[in-house]
């Protein structure tokens, strides 16, 4: 087997066991025989069949805690939401992803990276919403 051949498999069987099993990552690392940096470069995001409200791409889980919390994200825009906001692919108004290459070559979907930018946006959003509620509260006791 060539190293790019058992490279391949290695990442195939990482994400197997990643996806497929309980198993931990600190165990799955020492199966594979790799440390866990490596093992987190070969996994790979999970499709979930959603497709994303803002580009009608296919939503991805990016890890296992997202699966569990049902957090997807679209590695094509970055929108990330809950999987219960979103439609099935197929459905009205939703995406038919086709590929033309060869049926076993290996799709790759690169993982998604999350901006600091957005999320400091979204936490400054909810802190303004916050204060203007307790001031909306605070004003409306004052009145009575």
């Amino acid at each position: 087997m060539t190293g790019a051949a058992a490279g391949r498999e290695t990442g195939l069987r990482a994400n197997e066991l990643y996806w497929g099993s309980d198993r931990s990552v600190n165990q799955i690392a020492e199966e594979l025989d790799l440390s866990k940096g490596v093992l987190y470069g070969l996994i790979r995001p999970r499709p979930s069949g959603l497709a994303c409200p803002a580009c009608r791409q296919e939503l991805v889980y990016p890890n296992r805690t997202a699966h569990e919390r049902r957090a997807v994200a679209c590695p094509a825009c970055g929108w990330q939401g809950d999987q219960r906001d979103v439609d099935p692919i197929g459905a009205e108004g939703g995406v038919v992803l086709s590929y033309d290459g060869p049926a076993d070559e290996e799709v790759f979907v690169p993982p998604i990276e999350l901006s600091s930018r957005r999320q400091r946006a979204i936490l400054g959003g909810v802190l303004l919403g916050a204060a203007a509620g307790l001031a909306l509260v605070l004003w409306a006791r004052r009145r009575r």
